[in-house]
């Protein structure tokens, strides 16, 4: 059942968008809501985790309802996989056997839909019912940097509320050269205001259907790489995985002041491009990319749509010696 949208005016230095009130960014954090700390780098998954040995590879993954941080001072009551948005990332290799457990600890039925599998929807891709815990297994064909999410109806409002995740599954061989490698998922939200809260919002099923996104992220968060710069050094290679969980905006994902020596398009080293300057990725898509800084100084992280970066996708690297 939605909830009313409650509207209400903000005072000129925040950023007004509807009834949503969303906070300047500034240098430090503290001076945008007293007390906040960005979420351990557990939940804000932007490093690539390591391969698990074997080539059988268990997850198991926790339905859970959580209120999550999408952007200084507010709070949104998500849907998730493991508790965070986005949810953990998965790091496979083409040939693993992939042994998903699915649990669901939430009030309503949730399912996974692996972007990367090859496997009949109906059997795989179940609804699983709260109390409930179902087990699949697929092989890891394809190389690249894949979408996971749940795919349970209304799909748009499942994946809104922060039911995605990323998969990257390796070529065989690898990537080739060693590099500082970052996983970065676009995604946006449509929040309306709970009724007598001030910091409380939910997703808006009518404003996702709009598409007019209030907030847009990488990896969760507005704006939390600019709080934050990612760390990179000069003339070390930098490997992007770029996965957009839309549902409903392309990623024209950009890094200012450089240019991707390499892109793979969805991440698979088949489709290789040279010297690009931004990427397009629809949702539900994905894409990995190489570059490397000549000088120190700061490099800002966008999305090229600007609205979007405007609204939270944006962020900073920050190179050094």
């Amino acid at each position: 059942m939605l909830l009313t949208t409650v509207g209400c005016s903000a005072p000129k230095s925040e950023t007004t968008r509807g009834d949503l009130q969303v906070p300047p960014v500034s240098a430090d954090v503290s001076t945008i809501a007293p007390g906040y700390r960005l979420p351990a780098p557990a939940t804000q998954p932007d490093q690539l985790p390591p391969l698990r040995d074997g080539n059988k590879v268990h997850f198991d993954l926790v339905l859970l309802d959580r209120t999550v941080q999408i952007a200084p001072g507010i709070r949104y009551r998500a849907w998730t996989f493991n508790g965070s948005v986005p949810g953990p990332v998965l790091h496979v290799k083409v040939g693993d056997t992939v042994d998903i457990s699915l649990t669901n600890k939430a009030l309503m039925g949730h399912s996974i839909d692996f972007h990367a599998a090859l496997a009949p929807p109906d059997v795989a891709y179940q609804t699983v019912q709260p109390g409930k815990t179902f087990h699949f297994s697929w092989v890891a064909q394809y190389p690249g940097a894949f979408l996971y999410h749940c795919g349970t109806a209304p799909v748009l409002a499942h994946i809104s509320n922060g039911m995605y995740g990323a998969i990257i599954i390796d070529p065989p061989g690898g990537w080739g050269d060693a590099a500082r490698q970052f996983v970065f998922v676009q995604s946006e939200f449509y929040p309306s205001r709970y009724p007598g809260s001030a910091t409380d919002y939910y997703g808006d099923l009518q404003k996702m259907k709009s598409g007019m996104a209030d907030v847009v992220t990488f990896n969760g968060m507005a704006f939390q790489y600019r709080t934050n710069p990612l760390p990179i050094k000069v003339g070390e290679k930098v490997r992007a995985f770029v996965v957009d969980a839309g549902p409903s905006h392309f990623s024209a994902f950009h890094v200012v002041g450089t240019v991707f020596s390499r892109v793979f398009t969805e991440g698979n080293p088949h489709n290789e491009l040279v010297g690009i300057q931004t990427l397009n990725v629809p949702p539900g898509g994905g894409a990995v990319a190489e570059f490397t800084v000549q000088q120190e100084g700061i490099y800002p992280i966008v999305t090229h749509s600007f609205g979007d970066a405007d609204n939270g996708a944006m962020g900073l690297f920050r190179a050094t010696r």
